[in-house]
């Protein structure tokens, strides 16, 4: 398996994400809390890239079930994109 193909799934997904638009929502919540979009944006993406590390820690996290389904399809360029975003959080420079 190339690096290429172990991150094919993501790409997949970043390109499906595309049809969304978040801001909407961000801009409510900004303005429903009285916080600024930048905060908002800065803590969703703070959320997003701690939840590799957050998942190893909780109870019957999404990414484990992921994980499961994904070797029982026998899919295993995306159980290799699985445990490469569970250990990017573990390479992080802030957990050393």
């Amino acid at each position: 398996m190339t690096a290429q193909d172990s991150n094919q799934n993501f790409r997949d997904s970043v390109s499906l994400s595309r049809l969304v638009d978040p801001r909407p929502t961000l801009e409510n919540l900004a303005r429903n809390t009285g916080m600024t979009y930048e905060d908002v944006v800065h803590h969703a993406l703070v959320r997003y890239a701690s939840s590799g590390a957050e998942a190893l820690l909780a109870m019957e996290p999404q990414a484990l079930r992921d994980l499961i389904a994904a070797r029982k399809a026998e899919d295993w360029a995306k159980v290799a994109a699985l445990i490469d975003w569970l250990e990017a959080g573990l390479e992080s420079p802030e957990w050393h």
